[in-house]
Order: C-alpha cells, then sequence, then structure tokens
C-alpha cells in the first residue's frame, strides 16, 4: 500500500501517529515501508471493528477508554513523572471526541459541579489559542473538572487524550512548555484513537467548546 492510499483511506489519524508513520517511511526501504502501511491498515480496520461492537455514544465512548487503559497497561513497567496533584496538563488545550463530551454531560447532570463562567470563556477561544501556551501561569486555562489539590476529579471518566498523556522527564519541566518534556508514547493507543476517530458520526474538537456545545443542547 502507498503512502497515499494510505493517507486517504485515513484522514483522522491523530498527529503522533502521523509523524510516526512519517519517521518509519525514512527509516525503511519503499518495500518494506509499503507492507508497514498495509499492516497497520489491517490494524485500524481491526481496532474500528472492535469500536463498532459497542453503540454510538456514550458506550462507544466508554469501550475506547477500556482498550487504551489496556494497552497502557501493557508499558506500565515504564516509569512516570505523573501524579496525583501535578497538573500541568490539565491547563493546556485538550481534544475530545462528541461521544465523550456525552460522559461528561451526564456527570453534570448527575450533581458533579463545574465553573459555567470558566467553561464559556474556555470555549470562546479558537483552536490552538496562544493563551493555552501559557499554561499554570493562565488560572482561566485550568480544566472545570480540576479540584482546588490539583486533582482531576473525574478521573474514571476522563477523556483518552488525557489518559495517553504521561511523561518519563521531571514533573516541574511541565509547568512551563518551553522547558524539556520527554512523553511517553504508545502508537498503539493513537492507532486506536484514530480508528476511533473514523467514525462519520463522530466530531472532535477542544474538551470546553464540545462540552459547552453538548449541555445547551436539549434532550
Amino acid at each position: 500500500m502507498t503512502k497515499t492510499t494510505f493517507f486517504n483511506q485515513h484522514t483522522k489519524l491523530t498527529r503522533s501517529l502521523k509523524k510516526f508513520i512519517l519517521d518509519y517511511e525514512e527509516q525503511l526501504a519503499t518495500e518494506i515501508f509499503e507492507q508497514f502501511l498495509e499492516n497497520l491498515h489491517e490494524e485500524l480496520q481491526n481496532a474500528s471493528h472492535a469500536l463498532s461492537e459497542s453503540s454510538p455514544g456514550v458506550m462507544r465512548a466508554l469501550k475506547l477508554q477500556e482498550l487504551v487503559d489496556a494497552e497502557i497497561a501493557e508499558g506500565s513497567d515504564i516509569p512516570v513523572s505523573c501524579a496525583k496533584g501535578c497538573s500541568a496538563c490539565c491547563h493546556m488545550e485538550v481534544e475530545i471526541t462528541s461521544y465523550e463530551a456525552e460522559v461528561l454531560k451526564h456527570l453534570i447532570e448527575d450533581g458533579m459541579s463545574i465553573d459555567r463562567d470558566r467553561l464559556q470563556q474556555q470555549s470562546q477561544r479558537a483552536l490552538q489559542d496562544p493563551e493555552w501556551r501559557k499554561g499554570m501561569r493562565n488560572e482561566i486555562n485550568k480544566c472545570v473538572f480540576l479540584n482546588h489539590e490539583g486533582a482531576c476529579r473525574i478521573y474514571e471518566n476522563r477523556p483518552v487524550m488525557c489518559r495517553r498523556h504521561s511523561v518519563t522527564s521531571a514533573p516541574e519541566n511541565c509547568e512551563f512548555l518551553e522547558s524539556k518534556i520527554v512523553i511517553r508514547y504508545f502508537p498503539k493507543v493513537d492507532l486506536l484513537i484514530s480508528a476511533a476517530n473514523e467514525d462519520p458520526a463522530l466530531e472532535i474538537g477542544p474538551l470546553a467548546k464540545m462540552l459547552e456545545l453538548t449541555l445547551s443542547q436539549k434532550r
């Protein structure tokens, strides 16, 4: 399978997976690289099939979380610096799916309180707004699900992009994006997310924007 054919068939790859593929292209002979793409294509199809066995919406979001958690657990021997209370990544822009927004909406409807004013302010930002680069230096960047101790209040239901993000570098480096940050990377996790993103009924966007939109919709 050629690179052009592969990318035409898989248009919703995560940025990390696409970079991973392009890096491989530089390291492999053409024939081997094209076989690699063929194998990857099959893996994406298998992942899509596994996800399709769950109903669209909340159930499919939960299925993806289950698959991602299982893959990350396979790499549990890789030490990470992340710990409860270190919340630099909770002050950054996070993209979620419309299905995950439904999960979060249900939590709020069941009694989870959030700062709606802060959510509204965040939702008005354009994608990759420069303010996110300030991280913890801008209080408005704080995730609406973060408590005063810097811990996630929806940890068991957090989006997959939060689940996949962990670092092996010093945690204090995360407070300033200009510092060196080493991310623990699982290509299979990005493959699962990419397969999920190919769902034609799915929408993807910043957490605040997607959640605000979902909360404003009538049942």
